[in-house]
């Protein structure tokens, strides 16, 4: 969610002032694709940093718990290494990394859209920005939903 509100607000912001400036019309006189010259590219960065993102909270996840568990629970370092190692699969990380990649296409595609629908004003842009992070929310909760309704469908 925070990279529906960071991410897909800066690409709706960008791409929207690029339409009230007209220079999205200004490329396409140039005979360069919108879509391939501003689309893409940010689509592309956030489907593949999602993932790292991901992996990275996944692990400092993995450290503040062996910190509480270890530091205020009274865990031994071997204790919570392997009841971690027990609770976790690489099912869970695979999941994790497929729900990131599709979070960062559905942010990406949000963002977009609404800076390219955009209207011509400053006023357009703001509003462009709000709908591309509420846009965005509900994507990922109602994409969240379906992804664990079809994961715990196909038993895992």
């Amino acid at each position: 969610i925070i990279m529906a509100g960071r991410s897909g607000a800066a690409f709706a912001a960008q791409i929207g002032s690029m339409q009230a400036n007209e220079e999205v019309d200004a490329l396409t006189t140039l005979g360069l694709s919108p879509m391939e010259f501003l689309v893409l590219p940010r689509m592309i960065a956030l489907v593949s940093m999602m993932p790292l993102l991901t992996l990275y909270a996944d692990l400092l996840g993995i450290l503040g718990g062996g910190f509480v568990g270890i530091g205020v629970l009274g865990l031994s370092p071997a204790q919570y290494l392997h009841e971690t190692q027990r609770a976790l699969t690489l099912t869970d990380f695979s999941m994790g990394l497929i729900k990131a990649v599709v979070f960062g296409v559905l942010v990406a595609l949000a963002g977009c859209l609404r800076g390219m629908q955009c209207g011509r004003s400053s006023a357009a842009v703001g509003m462009a920005v709000t709908s591309a992070v509420v846009t965005g929310i509900v994507f990922i909760i109602l994409s969240d939903t379906i992804l664990t309704v079809v994961y715990n469908a196909l038993g895992y």
